[in-house]
C-alpha cells in the first residue's frame, strides 16, 4: 500500500475504525550475553576391593591402583574399577590362589575329603581325630568369604609360625597357599587331587580361588598391566614345576650280577620301580662301581663292578643324573672308571662328584628344567685313597671343607637350589654317624639347600632346618644292590622332590623292600608305615 506510513501502535489513526487493532510491530532488541560455564574438576577414577581381600594381596592391589592413580571407593556403584571374589558378567580373572591343606611331614594322613575340610571349617572333626585348623590371616579372611564364619577351631596364625604351630599340634591340620609350602610340611590330597601333580584337575580342587575384574577397559588394562608388573597371575605355576627323583646305592654286581645273567634280562634290577623312576622328569642314582668290560662277578667279594650291559636297567629307570663318589668306583682300576664315564657319556647321563680328573670332578653341575635351574655336586670323605681323583687320574673328588664351600657359593650364585651328595663314613644303623651331622649340616649352612647322605646301605634320620625350607636326608640305603642278610640292608628310600618356580616345595619319601638279591618293589602300607616309623624315631620326630 503505497503512501502509507507507519503509525504508533498504540494510538488510532484519524478515520480509522476503533474497533480493528492495529498489527502489532516487532522491534529487536540486543540478544543476551554468552554465559561460558565455570570449569569443573574432571571425576577421578576409583577402584572398589572388597573387604575380605587383606594382608599382602591387597596390599598389592593398592600399590598398583596408586601407580595409575585409581582411589579407593566405598561402593562397587561409584568405581571405574570393580574387583570381586564373585564373576560377574564381562569380568574376567585378576587372581587365582591355589591352597594346600598340610600336616606335619611324619604325618600317615594322605587324603582328606572336601567334605571332611568344611566340617572342620564348622567345628566337626575327622574321623582321625583332627579337631583344628590353622590359617594364616589373609586366608582366613579369603576362606571366610568361601565359607562363612569358621567354628572357634579355626586358629588364625601368622604365616611364619604355621609350620611350627602345626607341628607342635598333632590333631591339626593348616591351609597354606600353595607355593608358601616347604617340605618340612606334607601337601595332602583333597578329594584324591594331588596338587604336586603338573596335571592336578584344579576345575574339581575346592581351594582355588579367584579374584575377578570388571569395569572402565581403559582403567582395567591400565589397572593389570601395573599390577603383573609385580604379581603372578596365580601362585600355582604348572609349567614351572620340576619332579626329581633321587635314590641311594647303586651298584649291580656281585650275587645280582647273577640273578640278572640267570634270567636274561639286564633290565631286571628296575623292573618294578621304573614307572614311578622314570616318570620324573628327572632321575638320578648314586652309582657305586665300575662298568667295564672286564667285570667278572665274584659272589661274596668286596671288589664290585657291573657288566656294561646292565646299564639297561638305569635307562629303564629313566635315569638322568649319576653321582660318581662311591667307594668301589676305582676297584677294577682306573681305566675301568674312565670306561665307565665313557659309557655314561654314549649313553647321554650327566654325572657329579667324580670325573676323569679333579677338575672334573669338581664341576658343578647345573640342570635346568621348566624354568628352574638346580646345581648338583658330590664329594667323598669316606675314602680310600685310590679313589680321590688327582690332576691326572679319575676318581671322586674328595672332601675338603673350604673347597666345598667355594663350590657350594658357585652353586647358589648360579642355580635356584643347591643338592650336594656326600660319600660319608657308613654305619649300619638308622641313628647318624655324628661326624657325618657335622659335615652335613656345614654344608646346609654354606648354601646347600638339600644334603643327601649316598653312602648309607640301610634308610637313616631326616632333618629340617628351623624355618622348614632345607632338609638333610643321611642316608636313603640300598636302590640296586644285593644285601639281603637283615631287614634293615633290604629297606630302601626313594625321594621325590618337588620344585615349584626356583624353590623347594616338597620332598616325598618312598620306601621299597628288596626282592631275590636284585629287585627293589614299592614296600606295602604297612611295610612304608613301619620303615618310616624307624626313620622318623631316628630322627627324633615327636
Amino acid at each position: 500500500m503505497s503512501g502509507c506510513a507507519l503509525q504508533d501502535a498504540t494510538a488510532p489513526a484519524a478515520g480509522t475504525d476503533t474497533n480493528t487493532r492495529a498489527i502489532p510491530t516487532l522491534t529487536r532488541t540486543a540478544a543476551p550475553p554468552t554465559r561460558t560455564p565455570s570449569p569443573t574438576a574432571p571425576r577421578q577414577p576409583t577402584i572398589f576391593i572388597p573387604n575380605e581381600i587383606t594382608g599382602t594381596i591387597r596390599a598389592e592391589l593398592l600399590a598398583a591402583a596408586k601407580q595409575i592413580a585409581l582411589n579407593n571407593a566405598a561402593n562397587k556403584s561409584s568405581a571405574a574399577v570393580v574387583l570381586s571374589t564373585q564373576r560377574a558378567p564381562n569380568s574376567e580373572i585378576l587372581l587365582e590362589r591355589v591352597y594346600a591343606v598340610v600336616d606335619w611331614f611324619p604325618s600317615k594322613l594322605s587324603n582328606i575329603g572336601s567334605e571332611e575340610l568344611l566340617n572342620l571349617w564348622q567345628g566337626i572333626g575327622t574321623p582321625e581325630g583332627i579337631t583344628a585348623l590353622l590359617v594364616s590371616p589373609e586366608t582366613f579372611g579369603i576362606l571366610t568369604d568361601l565359607w562363612g564364619a569358621p567354628a572357634a577351631n579355626v586358629s588364625s596364625i601368622p604365616p611364619d609360625q604355621l609350620v611350627n604351630t602345626v607341628w607342635s599340634n598333632k590333631t591339626a591340620l593348616a591351609i597354606m597357599p600353595f607355593d608358601q609350602l616347604v617340605p618340612k610340611v606334607k601337601a595332602l590330597r583333597v578329594d584324591d587331587i594331588n596338587l604336586l601333580e603338573r596335571e592336578a584337575n584344579l576345575d574339581a580342587y575346592p581351594l582355588v580361588t579367584r579374584l575377578y575384574i570388571s569395569g572402565d577397559p581403559t582403567f582395567v588394562k591400565g589397572f593389570t598391566t601395573a599390577f603383573y608388573k609385580k604379581n603372578a597371575r596365580t601362585n600355582r605355576i604348572p609349567e614351572r614345576m620340576t619332579e626329581l627323583i633321587m635314590t641311594g646305592v647303586t651298584a649291580i654286581s656281585r650275587t645280582s650280577a647273577f640273578k640278572i645273567d640267570a634270567a636274561g634280562d639286564n633290565a631286571l634290577p628296575a623292573r618294578v620301580v621304573a614307572d614311578v623312576l622314570s616318570a620324573a622328569d628327572i632321575t638320578h642314582v648314586s652309582n657305586e662301581v665300575p662298568f667295564t668290560e672286564a667285570c667278572k662277578p665274584v659272589l661274596g667279594t668286596l671288589q664290585l663292578c657291573a657288566k656294561p650291559q646292565y646299564i639297561e636297567a638305569l635307562k629303564l629307570a629313566g635315569v638322568d643324573l649319576i653321582s660318581s663318589t662311591g667307594n668301589h668306583m676305582n676297584d677294577y682300576g682306573i681305566k675301568a672308571f674312565s670306561e665307565t664315564l665313557d659309557l655314561f657319556e654314549r649313553e647321554g647321563f650327566k654325572w657329579f662328584g667324580g670325573g676323569r680328573n679333579l677338575d672334573e670332578a669338581k664341576r658343578v653341575l647345573i640342570v635346568e628344567d621348566h624354568g628352574n635351574k638346580l646345581a648338583f655336586l658330590g664329594m667323598n670323605s669316606f675314602g680310600p685313597k685310590s679313589v680321590w681323583a688327582t690332576a691326572d687320574r679319575p676318581g671322586a673328588q674328595q672332601y675338603d671343607p673350604e673347597l666345598l664351600h667355594q663350590e657350594l657359593k658357585e652353586a647358589r650364585e648360579n642355580a635356584d637350589v643347591v643338592f650336594l651328595d656326600m660319600q660319608s663314613e657308613e654305619t649300619y644303623q638308622y641313628e647318624p654317624y655324628a661326624g657325618n651331622k657335622e659335615k652335613f649340616r656345614d654344608g646346609i649352612a654354606n648354601g646347600a639347600d638339600v644334603v643327601t647322605g649316598v653312602q648309607a646301605h640301610q634308610p637313616q634320620a631326616v632333618e629340617f632346618t628351623a624355618d622348614g625350607k632345607k632338609i638333610i636326608l643321611y642316608g636313603l640305603g640300598n636302590l640296586f644292590f644285593d644285601q639281603m642278610q637283615s631287614p634293615n640292608v633290604r629297606q630302601g628310600l626313594v625321594v621325590r622332590h618337588t620344585i615349584h618356580n626356583g624353590k623347594l616345595i616338597q620332598t616325598e619319601l618312598l620306601p621299597t623292600l628288596l626282592e631275590n638279591y636284585v629287585q627293589p618293589r614299592w614296600a606295602t602300607p604297612t611295610e612304608a608305615n613301619q620303615i618310616l616309623d624307624l626313620v622318623f624315631g631316628a630322627s627324633g620326630f615327636k
